[in-house]
């Protein structure tokens, strides 16, 4: 996976809308967790997606995990 910031956030909003749909069986959420776990930068989107205060649109959740600064020490 090869994608620009700009593709990353959107094939990453398509990815939250399918998990959303519900319509997905095992095999399929765990593939799609896995392109998740790869394409967002930010290891704790899955709070944004779940354990969050009020529900986030896709769009937010992805802004959110692209927001993410690691902690560099030197």
């Amino acid at each position: 996976m090869n994608y620009n910031k700009d593709e990353r956030k959107l094939e990453a909003i398509k990815l939250i809308n399918n998990f959303r749909s519900g319509l997905l069986d095992d095999n399929e959420l765990s593939d799609l967790i896995f392109k998740l776990d790869k394409l967002l930068p930010d290891p704790n989107y899955w709070d944004y997606m779940v354990d969050y205060e009020r529900e986030l649109l896709p769009e937010e959740i992805v802004n959110k995990a692209f927001e993410f600064k690691p902690l560099i020490f030197s």
